[in-house]
């Protein structure tokens, strides 16, 4: 656009000498000729301020682009991380690692996340249920008595002595 202007300043130079060499076309010629001049000033201006308007929309869809790759690249980045945390999550379900210890699981793919879920597992000694003890609950009989038949053992031991 630099060549534009200097073109236009070269040809305004050379209307300006146009002027001082015509002064034998009259007083019509010489207002024909002074229309035809403002008009094309007019024209050339008119032609700057689009070309300065052209330039200021094609900065703004510039930046209109770096904005939308700065927002795809924060895009690929979630889904990277959203991935890494969907692999850690479905090993932990699939090895049975306690929830609150899927954070100690590391690694990018999923054979480097099972790997690491064994070795929490195997340090924790068991696969995260844990195993009935046998010296809690109730004890003797496993045969229930009715109510009647509580009431009745309840009346021979208490008032028969």
């Amino acid at each position: 656009m630099s060549e534009d202007t200097t073109t236009t300043e070269a040809e305004s130079a050379s209307a300006d000498t146009d002027e001082t060499e015509t002064p034998d076309l009259g007083d019509a010629g010489q207002k024909a000729i002074k229309a035809e001049r403002d008009a094309r000033k007019a024209a050339e201006r008119n032609a700057a301020e689009l070309a300065a308007q052209l330039k200021s929309i094609e900065d703004a869809n510039l930046s209109e682009l770096e904005r939308a790759k700065k927002a795809a690249e924060a895009s690929a980045t979630e889904l990277a991380q959203l991935r890494v945390e969907n692999t850690r999550t479905r090993v932990a379900l699939e090895k049975g690692v306690p929830a609150d210890l899927i954070e100690f699981l590391t690694g990018s793919t999923e054979e480097e996340v099972a790997a690491k879920a064994d070795v929490l597992l195997s340090r924790l000694g068991s696969s995260g249920t844990p195993k009935p003890d046998p010296s809690q609950g109730a004890k003797g009989s496993t045969q229930k008595k009715s109510t009647g038949d509580q009431f009745a053992d309840f009346f021979n031991e208490n008032l028969t002595t």
